[in-house]
């Protein structure tokens, strides 16, 4: 519609200007007083134009700037699906930008400039005054604000930003460049595509990447933290990158400052190797243990507490007792019985973060598996809040975290037969073994989502053994101190009193399964 209009001002301009030629030179009434003919005013044309380009100016187009990759299945589902339906309805000029050719992408930081808090998702669109970041923004609110921009006159966002043109680099030396990025990281996949970007236009430059969740990886970042005087609050949090003596972290990094960093190297930036930073390690080893140890110790020790595990080392004892062993038998057995689950256990921890570590190094599942075990620790927190209601009234009975009937009385079958048989190591170890992995359906509640939350943090993953070690060491402890209680004092004052704790000891875990949660869920970014 604009085109046309635009289009017509000019035509009756042509029109009207032929129009006057001849009413001068064929005067419908004759010039009787002989006094010379005036040119007539144009008023007419210009009251026309003004009133064409009003309609102009009122029917000014939307535009939408619509940026993308090419490698990005959802960038082109809604070019090709979306975009073309809504063409359809509403009016509007659609600017396509790809990305990773260099222009364009200084077009988007330069777009982005006014923009309260820049997104990572891709497509992203600007329309108007608004900015929309991913598949689902964009879904959402798009139509909304192509209907709101078509039915009025309204300010428009064009592209009149100016792009400046490449800053030649004189150097020819390497600029060895540095980029640490984890999988399941969103801000990464950001990153990943500017600096490939950047690879392609310098030639000079040389991009090693390295995934944060590599233990060569980190001790790597921290070396090179340490060199750029990094703060160690910055440290093996990603995405990162180090150019010489110069990083980048966060928010920082953008096209701009990548460029300025090139430039101030343009004379080259060194290469470097893990084997020069035999100190990183060490660093990383004390920070590390400064804060996460302790939750991991707390985690370990709320599980320890967990009715299913206690319980059953009090059944243990009691049963012990019944037959006629000797106290110190009785502490012998309990020991190894003891041993066996924390070395069951702490096999099971094992082979869950091998396998979550793999899995999780595929981007989409690290994104479900978070998501999902961030999901069943909230509803674990919800289902824990429930039995200490239950709990506080009486209803032990009742309570859904613990084990089945079926369950229970199988582990007692167990531990009859196991310590009826064999010697008391032998015997005591083959019960704790096979009652670890029937109780692991109770236990496990917390255990899963604690080794989740190890991996989905890059900073824990170092040591994973020394976690796991930790974990369930302060997880058996409660059992030590049973253990020894029950050849002291009567198995049922024991089971009495632990009872009255249980109400206590659920709420204190409905708040660790909801703190894992929390922090489950948000690290998927």
């Amino acid at each position: 519609m604009h085109k046309e209009t635009l289009q017509l001002i000019p035509c009756f301009n042509v029109l009207y200007s032929q129009v006057h030629k001849s009413q001068i030179r064929n005067p419908k009434t004759p010039n009787k007083s002989k006094t010379p003919i005036s040119k007539p005013k144009l008023r007419f044309p210009m009251v026309l134009n003004l009133f064409l380009l009003t309609i102009f100016l009122q029917a000014s187009p939307v535009t939408l700037h619509f940026f993308y990759s090419p490698d990005c299945g959802y960038c082109m589902d809604i070019l090709l699906s979306d975009i073309p339906t809504l063409q359809k309805t509403y009016s509007f000029i659609l600017r396509k930008y790809d990305i990773e050719l260099m222009q364009n992408y200084r077009t988007l930081e330069l777009m982005e400039q006014n923009v309260a808090e820049p997104g990572d998702d891709l497509p992203i669109i600007f329309v108007g005054d608004s900015v929309f970041y991913g598949p689902q923004r964009i879904r959402e609110k798009l139509e909304v604000t192509l209907k709101q921009l078509t039915k009025k006159a309204s300010p428009v966002r064009t592209n009149t930003i100016h792009v400046p043109p490449d800053t030649a680099i004189t150097g020819t030396a390497t600029v060895h460049t540095y980029y640490f990025y984890q999988t399941s990281c969103r801000e990464c996949d950001r990153v990943e595509i500017m600096l490939e970007v950047v690879e392609r236009h310098y030639n000079a430059v040389v991009v090693h990447a390295h995934n944060i969740l590599d233990n060569t990886s980190k001790i790597l970042f921290e070396g090179l933290a340490l060199r750029s005087n990094m703060p160690e609050s910055e440290r093996l949090i990603v995405p990162a990158i180090i150019i010489g003596d110069d990083y980048l972290s966060k928010q920082d990094i953008t096209l701009q400052h990548v460029e300025a960093l090139i430039e101030k190297y343009r004379n080259g930036a060194p290469e470097y190797d893990v084997s020069q930073f035999v100190t990183a390690e060490q660093t990383i080893l004390e920070r590390f243990s400064r804060f996460s140890f302790i939750g991991i110790l707390v985690a370990g020790l709320v599980d320890g507490v967990n009715p299913c595990a206690f319980a059953t080392l009090v059944f243990f004892v009691s049963y012990l007792l019944l037959i006629g062993k000797r106290r110190r038998a009785i502490v012998l057995m309990a020991l190894f019985f003891i041993i066996a689950v924390f070395i069951t256990y702490f096999a099971i921890g094992i082979g869950a973060y091998n396998i979550l570590t793999y899995l999780t190094g595929l981007n989409i599942v690290a994104r479900i598996i978070f998501l999902a075990f961030g999901i069943v620790a909230i509803v674990l927190g919800l289902l824990s809040v429930r039995d200490y209601f239950l709990a506080k009234r009486g209803a032990l009975d009742k309570m859904v975290l613990q084990l089945p009937l079926g369950i229970k009385q199988r582990i007692h079958k167990n531990i009859k037969q196991k310590t009826a048989v064999g010697g008391i190591v032998t015997g005591s170890l083959i019960a704790g073994f096979l009652i670890s992995l029937l109780e692991f359906g109770c236990t496990g509640q917390v255990y899963l989502p604690t080794i989740t939350f190890m991996v989905s943090r890059a900073g824990f993953s170092l040591k994973p053994v020394v976690l796991l070690i930790l974990y369930n060491l302060m997880f058996v402890v409660p059992l030590i101190i049973i253990a020894l209680l029950a050849t002291l004092f009567s198995t049922k004052r024991i089971a009495k009193s632990l009872e009255k704790r249980i109400p206590a000891i659920k709420l204190i875990t409905a708040l660790l399964f909801f703190a894992l949660g929390i922090l489950l869920i948000t690290s998927v970014r």
